[in-house]
């Protein structure tokens, strides 16, 4: 008899209390839910917090001539060029030469830039480093004789001893543009 009192006074206490207890959690997650939330949130995102988002930047809209993904598999979408190049221009080119590559290879390409008396100095970090000084910027003009244009894109890309790697502050078009510069036999280095 006592049992089954025991379970009568649980069962009048207890799942009242419990139905209470789910009834405000749900109501505490509907009430603190803001728009774009998950259905359900205790703590909400601090980003969807109109404080925070006041101090975002404005969304910025597509490029003007921005085309829309439409379908998979055709080549018009998917096609990627093989290169970055652009039509030669020698002014130009002469000018991505004179900051780029001057200041060590020289304006006639022989290695003779103003730099390179540091470069190969014999207290200068290479020399500390390596018990020796560095032997100098290339002659360009001989360089051309020995690589094809596209191993010295290769080179210029990718830095060699204490070249940097170009690829990482120049677009491909513009380093494409400075190895025709160099190959020009009309207008280029030492010209």
């Amino acid at each position: 008899m006592i049992d089954h009192i025991s379970s009568r006074f649980a069962s009048r206490t207890i799942l009242p209390l419990l139905a209470v207890a789910v009834c405000a959690v749900s109501a505490i997650g509907c009430a603190v839910q803001e728009s774009n939330t998950y259905p359900i949130e205790i703590f909400s995102e601090m980003h969807y917090s109109q404080s925070t988002r006041m101090q975002e930047p404005p969304r910025l809209a597509p490029a003007a001539d921005a085309v829309p993904f439409q379908q998979i598999g055709t080549e018009q979408v998917l096609t990627v060029p093989e290169r970055a190049e652009r039509p030669y221009d020698a002014a130009r080119a002469r000018e991505l030469y004179r900051i780029n590559c001057a200041t060590c290879h020289g304006t006639s390409g022989t290695g003779d830039g103003p730099a390179a008396q540091h470069i190969t100095a014999t207290d200068s970090f290479w020399a500390q480093t390596n018990d020796s000084p560095y032997v100098g910027p290339a002659d360009l003009i001989e360089k051309r004789e020995t690589y094809d244009q596209e191993a010295m894109v290769n080179l210029v890309s990718n830095g060699i001893v204490v070249m940097p790697r170009f690829r990482n502050l120049l677009a491909e078009e513009d380093i494409r543009e400075i190895v025709a510069y160099v190959y020009d036999q009309n207008t280029g280095i030492g010209k």
